[in-house]
């Protein structure tokens, strides 16, 4: 998994990324230097619990992906099997434009947490 995250991390405009658990806790990471890891995992599985609450109220289903973006960069959180995975994007990317590009590592870390 450590492999996958730090090929995605030679994409353009990603700034980082973290595989959390569904608890929100950490599993593995290519972060930027100086990130807390244990408080982005925390703040992300905050992040999934509403997602799904609100999945869940309005009847869309399970959630696959959230993003967002501000002043300082983005930020995409992609579901992939048992776990999610967060990209942290940097503010001159196309976030439309990188969720393809990272799209198949979603789906290599899902097959790999699945076996």
């Amino acid at each position: 998994m450590q492999d996958i995250l730090s090929q995605m991390t030679r994409i353009r405009g990603v700034g980082g990324c973290l595989l959390v658990s569904s608890d929100g806790l950490p599993m593995a990471s290519a972060l930027r230097g100086g990130t807390d890891e244990g408080q982005f995992a925390a703040g992300l599985g905050a992040l999934v619990d509403t997602a799904m609450r609100l999945c869940s109220t309005f009847g869309l289903g399970r959630w696959s992906y959230v993003n967002g973006a501000g002043d300082g960069g983005g930020l995409l959180l992609i579901a992939t099997g048992p776990a999610y995975l967060a990209v942290a994007v940097d503010p001159t990317a196309n976030l439309a434009l990188l969720q393809l590009e990272i799209k198949p590592f979603a789906e290599r870390l899902a097959k790999a947490l699945t076996l």
